[in-house]
């Protein structure tokens, strides 16, 4: 059976949400799902750590992915190492949280250069906020050709046509799916191709057997529903 893959999963404890690596399970199990890409909460204070204690749950099913906050250069590079050599597979940004233009090279690019380095992927939220419009991922996209970055939401809901159009004429950028319409994932699949859309969830916020399921009519085939569904980031994190 193909895998299936999600991108995008919030662990541990923040104001109002929380998840554990038991409880993501739980989820992925009840919607046939086979892995879950996790990090942390990236609002206040967190920590990585709070991906470990979650994959201490089933380290086979979790894939760890970090998060970093760029004002804290010296500190964000430094660990970006320290969970690669623990065998973390990609990264987390989300500018609006946290405050600075994704395309921001100044600040950014010291992250960047260690993502780069450690062969990581990047999912960085990419609703539709100043900080990370879709013409943030352009910029930064072509600085750094050789990652690859989800744009987490595709630009849904205000810049969701100019994501698609971006996504489109840039090789290394992929449209994340998380809590986007049918209507908006079917669009992308049909104006960029499935190749170029990977799916993502956003739990603990989501109905998740609904997020998994909404893919089926979305995708419009199986074929593209197994490369949006698993396929697609499996190819991207080494794990096919």
């Amino acid at each position: 059976m193909p895998l299936t893959l999600d991108a995008h999963n919030h662990v541990g404890v923040r104001h109002g949400a929380s998840q554990t690596g038991a409880e993501l399970l739980d989820r992925i199990d009840t919607a046939g799902v086979d892995l879950a890409c996790a990090f942390p909460f990236v609002e206040g204070v967190f920590s990585n750590d709070d991906v470990d204690a979650a994959r201490a749950a089933d380290p086979d099913r979790i894939v760890p992915f970090l998060a970093v906050n760029p004002w804290q250069r010296d500190e964000a590079v430094a660990e970006i190492h320290r969970r690669a050599d623990k065998g973390y597979r990609g990264l987390k940004l989300h500018p609006t949280i946290h405050g600075y233009h994704l395309s921001d090279l100044g600040l950014v690019g010291p992250v960047l250069d260690a993502v780069r380095e450690r062969g990581l992927v990047v999912i960085c939220h990419g609703a539709s906020d100043l900080y990370n419009a879709p013409p943030e991922f352009a910029r930064v996209c072509r600085a750094y050709p050789e990652v690859p970055f989800l744009m987490a939401h595709s630009g849904t809901f205000w810049s969701h046509d100019q994501a698609v159009e971006i996504a489109g004429e840039t090789p290394n950028l992929y449209l994340e799916t998380a809590r986007v319409p049918v209507f908006e994932v079917a669009t992308s699949v049909k104006e960029i191709g499935p190749e170029k859309v990977i799916w993502g969830t956003d739990s603990p916020f989501v109905d998740y057997t609904f997020e998994f399921e909404k893919m089926a009519r979305a995708a419009g085939s199986e074929d593209a529903r197994q490369m949006v569904c698993g396929g697609n980031l499996a190819r991207l994190l080494g794990l096919d």
